[in-house]
């Protein structure tokens, strides 16, 4: 596959179907077609934003910088996330930038630790902090598998293909709560693998376009914007 898109066009495409993803959980039933095609595009978001964390990890200079970034924008963005989602501000799960902040440092503890054991350890401590947090730890898992086989991509898209997997099995038992038949709970999950959508689109960065400074903070700044307004919009009509 022809490596075309640089790392800006990726996170534009991210961005808009993040957009169209949030839309849908704000104005759609969850079994209506649109809803179902909405969400499908959507799935493409978290494994992307997973793919630049360790990008960005790659290449940072100060790694505590990025963590703290990425708290900072998880503390900014609790309470937009809390009004479209319709939570309580103390309320749990928290939104994915707190999955984020666990991810990367899971990554690092990847790239520092040389004892597999304690290494293994500090991996699975991250990931199971994330389980009051949205994408909770299929996030931190994605994250650690872009990071572990960077350099063989056979072994990158196996093991993405088995944690979006179960992922969707995830979402599965999750809607089957909500129906009697566990039959019924099928289309309420297939959304889900959209997340398979990101391979052909992470296949085709090109690392040598170099993205523009001026959009560093694009994606950080428009998460928590656009809840906000999607959710003033929705209590509005």
């Amino acid at each position: 596959m022809k490596k075309t898109l640089s790392c800006d066009t990726i996170k534009y495409i991210a961005i808009m179907a993040m957009l169209l993803d949030h839309i849908a959980w704000a104005f759609l039933q969850l079994d209506s077609p649109t809803a179902q095609v909405f969400h499908f595009i959507g799935r493409i978001t978290a494994p992307t934003m997973c793919f630049f964390i360790v990008q960005g990890f790659l290449h940072t200079r100060d790694v505590k910088k990025y963590l703290l970034r990425l708290l900072v924008f998880a503390l900014i963005s609790q309470y937009p996330w809390c009004m479209l989602f319709k939570r309580e501000f103390t309320e749990i799960p928290l939104n994915i930038f707190f999955t984020l902040f666990f991810a990367l440092l899971a990554v690092w503890a990847e790239a520092e630790i040389k004892n597999p054991l304690l290494r293994n350890i500090a991996v699975f401590l991250c990931t199971v902090l994330t389980i009051v947090s949205d994408w909770c730890f299929f996030a931190v898992l994605w994250c650690v598998v872009f990071y572990r086989y960077r350099n063989n991509q056979r072994k990158m898209w196996l093991f993405f293909s088995l944690v979006s997997l179960s992922y969707t099995v995830y979402v599965f038992f999750g809607s089957a709560e909500t129906v009697v038949e566990l039959y019924k709970a099928i289309p309420y999950c297939l959304y889900s693998l959209g997340s398979f959508l990101c391979i052909p689109l992470i296949s085709s960065y090109n690392e040598s376009i170099k993205p523009s400074r001026k959009n560093r903070h694009v994606f950080y700044l428009f998460y928590p914007l656009h809840m906000l307004i999607l959710a003033i919009i929705e209590n509005m009509v």
